[in-house]
């Protein structure tokens, strides 16, 4: 059976293990989460982290641990011209964290 075409990326993520503030339940909890990209710095993980959190109620406090992975992704491409966006040569660049 022949191969079929892939179009594949590999994608830099942060997992941070970050202590929390339940604003319902008033008490500290740790959460880990996965954010898209790498970070200089703490703060700026912070400041990423946070409109995530806030929708289950908790207010990141302090970063305990992070850990870059790298993990490969892939779709076929029929799959991928059916869902993917259209983009001019100027919107492809992308952005500095």
């Amino acid at each position: 059976m022949a191969r079929k075409p892939m179009v594949t990326r590999t994608i830099q993520s942060t997992v941070a293990t970050i202590v929390c503030y339940n604003t319902v339940t008033n008490e500290m909890v740790t959460h880990e989460l996965e954010l898209a990209r790498t970070y200089a710095n703490n703060d700026k993980l912070m400041k990423v982290a946070a409109p995530v959190l806030e929708p289950a109620n908790l207010k990141p406090v302090h970063v305990l641990k992070t850990e870059v992975i790298r993990t490969l992704y892939g779709m076929p491409e029929q799959s991928f011209i059916e869902h993917a966006e259209k983009l001019t040569d100027s919107e492809a660049v992308e952005p500095e964290n």
